[in-house]
This record gives C-alpha cells, sequence and structure tokens, in this order.
C-alpha cells in the first residue's frame, strides 16, 4: 500500500488572491481528461481479478488481465500528469504565481486531507482484515494509524499518491508563471525542438532513455521522497504540457500525426508483451523501449484524435463529467475495496461479481457526486471550491 511519512512542520498560508486568474477550456483537453479518469477507475475494477496481489483480491482470477495491464500500463498515469500540465498552465493564465499556488492548493489540499483521514482508511483497513495482518474492528485500526506510532511507519495515502504529486509539481513549476519572458523563449524553443516528426521522436526518446537508465535502481514507489524514476517520468510530462499548452503548432502537429502515433503503439505492443516475464539484461533494454514506444504513441494518439474528433464538442454532457471526474476519482478506490469485500463471500458467478462490482462502482462514485454538488459544504472536501480542473 502507498504511505506517506509526516513531518510536523510550521507554513505560512499564502494571502489569498483578490481576483481569480482567467482561465481558457479546451474540449478535446477535457475529454481526454475525463477519458483517462474513466479508464483509470475501470482498470482499478479489473485489478479486483488480476493475477496479482492488490488491496483486495476477488476468489476469481483472470489470467489474461495481465494483457489488458500491458496495453494500459505504459501510458495511463503519463497521459493524465501530462493533461495535468496543460490544465494547470491554461487555468492560471496571466496569474501571479501566488495566486495559481493558492488556487491550487485550495483545489487540492482539502481532498488530499480529507481522502487520508476519511476516504483511504476503510480500504486499508478492510486490506489488513481481508490479508489476517489486523483482526480489530475500524475505529481501533484509525486509532492505531494515526498513532504517533503509526505516523512514524507511513499513514496509507493509496491512489491519492497522484494527487500529492500533482501538488507538488504544481509548486514547483508556478514560479514559472512570474517569469513570462523565459516562458515564452521556453514554449518557442521547446515548439521549434517538436516541430514535425520530432515531436513524435524526441519525447519518445526521453522515456525509453530514462525508463532504461533509472527504472532498474529505483523502480516505482509512489512514496514521493523516492519515487526518482516516476518523477523523471511523470514530472518531464507534467512540464512538457504546462509548457505546450498554448502553442498551437505543437498542437496541430499532434492532430496531422495522430496515425502515426497510433502505428508507433500498435507496433510496439506486441513486442512489449513477447518480452515481458524475460529476465535477461538484452531483454530488459528491448522491453523498456518498448514501452516507452507504447508510452508516448498512445499519448500522442490520445491527443491527436481528441483534437481531430472532439475540440468542438461541447454541451451538458462535458460540463457534467468535467465537474463530477475529481470527485469520482477520489471517491472511486474505497467504493471498489467495499463492494468488493462484500461481494467476495456470495460466491457468485465470475461475470455476475465483476458486473455487480462495476456497476457499484459507477453507480456509487456518480452517487458521492450527485450529494457532494448539492451540500456547499462539502464541496472543498471534495475538490469541488472552484472550477479549475485537478
Amino acid at each position: 500500500m502507498t504511505t506517506l511519512t509526516l513531518t510536523p512542520e510550521v507554513r505560512t498560508a499564502p494571502a489569498a488572491p483578490t481576483q481569480p486568474a482567467p482561465s481558457v477550456r479546451r474540449a478535446d483537453i477535457d475529454w481526454v481528461r475525463i477519458a483517462a479518469f474513466g479508464l483509470l477507475i475501470v482498470y482499478h475494477v479489473g485489478l479486483v481479478y488480476a493475477p496479482w496481489d492488490w488491496h483486495v483480491n476477488s476468489s476469481h482470477r483472470v489470467e489474461e488481465l495481465k494483457y489488458a495491464a500491458l496495453i494500459m500500463n505504459p501510458w495511463r498515469l503519463t497521459l493524465l500528469f501530462f493533461i495535468s500540465g496543460v490544465a494547470f498552465r491554461l487555468m492560471s493564465r496571466n496569474a501571479a504565481p501566488e495566486q495559481a499556488i493558492w488556487q491550487r492548493l485550495t483545489r487540492l489540499a482539502p481532498p488530499f486531507l480529507f481522502g487520508v483521514l476519511v476516504l483511504v482508511p476503510p480500504q486499508a483497513w478492510l486490506e489488513a482484515t481481508a490479508k489476517g495482518t489486523f483482526h480489530e474492528g475500524f475505529v481501533a485500526w484509525w486509532l492505531a494509524a494515526f498513532s504517533p506510532e503509526g505516523i512514524a511507519d507511513g499513514v496509507p495515502i493509496n491512489h491519492l499518491w497522484f494527487v500529492l504529486y500533482i501538488g507538488v509539481y504544481t509548486l514547483i513549476a508556478a514560479p514559472l508563471l512570474g517569469k513570462p519572458q523565459l516562458v515564452a523563449k521556453l514554449e518557442a524553443a521547446l515548439e521549434r525542438t517538436l516541430s514535425g516528426w520530432r515531436l513524435i521522436v524526441a519525447p519518445m526518446l526521453y522515456l525509453i532513455v530514462v525508463r532504461q537508465m533509472m527504472l532498474g535502481w529505483f523502480g516505482v514507489t509512489n512514496h514521493l521522497q523516492n519515487d526518482w524514476y516516476n518523477h523523471a517520468a511523470s514530472f518531464a510530462t507534467f512540464l512538457l504540457g504546462f509548457l505546450i499548452a498554448k502553442r498551437e503548432g505543437v498542437w496541430r502537429d499532434f492532430e496531422r500525426l495522430r496515425w502515426v502515433f497510433l502505428a508507433c503503439a500498435l507496433a510496439a505492443l506486441p513486442l512489449l508483451m513477447a518480452m515481458t516475464g524475460r529476465t535477461g539484461v538484452v531483454d530488459f533494454y528491448v522491453r523498456q523501449a518498448a514501452f516507452g514506444i507504447v508510452q508516448w504513441g498512445a499519448i500522442g494518439a490520445a491527443l491527436g484524435f481528441a483534437r481531430n474528433l472532439l475540440k468542438d464538442a461541447r454541451g451538458p454532457a462535458l460540463t457534467y463529467l468535467s465537474r463530477a471526474i475529481f470527485p469520482c476519482y477520489l471517491a472511486h478506490q474505497t467504493v471498489i475495496v467495499m463492494a468488493a469485500y462484500a461481494l467476495k463471500p456470495a460466491g457468485l458467478p465470475l461475470a455476475l461479481e465483476a458486473g455487480l462490482l462495476l456497476f457499484a462502482t459507477l453507480a456509487g462514485t456518480l452517487l458521492v457526486y450527485e450529494i457532494v454538488r448539492r451540500v456547499p459544504a462539502l464541496g472543498p472536501l471534495w475538490g469541488l471550491n472552484n472550477k479549475a480542473r485537478s
């Protein structure tokens, strides 16, 4: 489980901005964000049946899910980091660094703290109960986890690691907003560097080399303090999204090259699958190269096809889902774990159990959103305190 070691420290909150910074919404980016988070939720439902350990597993295991994971694992989170960088740049247009930081902190900090204290504990308690490592009730688990000894051992944050990383990456990138001339030069240089076919090759090579050089040393921990490979890939794509968000030439190239991006991803995917499980040194480097090609190829294809098909696809559905998706993300893993734990003793056939679990997850998370959006006092705890994107 993902944990967070908390060290007491005193911080001075920045003064609230007198006026919010103007923002620009892009329908294609919003749709990609919605689709990426939606797929992530479905992916986590699948992990209940995966042939490896997760928080709570069904008695049914589906070996073929390892191939579905190989299709999604290279790009699902990297795409979200990229989109988060784009969203941060667009929502903070013309904002001073302190304004952007304040907007972001008021959006992300309350849900993160609420999630750590309220949303994640049921997951962690049920996991410990299911695996036989804890034998008392939820209150006893919560008091133990948030005792001085429990905090020192690490507080579970599970899926909220993504929210933490986005918050930290925002704090790192925000000072650039105070240097518009430097940002303009960086954006122009990046647009020149990534023009044409180089938009495919340059980021792809970076992701391949970083994975080959750092993954073996650091792995992927989802622990902020030592997740160096993850930072090298995820923060780089966050910053790339931030810097190209307003460069129309780059976005036109994504659209123009969308079929080439897709072809790259599809061509490398069989090689990635064939190399998975092999332990030789050469196999490792070939596998990581295939991973990087699928990673950036799928991201480029998603962005290109979205711009081509969805850039003008506005309407009530987009408005509703854009607001709903972050609260649904916050709630989804708790709903999955609780529902899977409740369904397991019934001994249902695989198809029925999986269908019920998926329905419970989607219905449960949307129900949470419908409740939260009707109770203004709950909004800040679920990321609904303003209209900025997560």
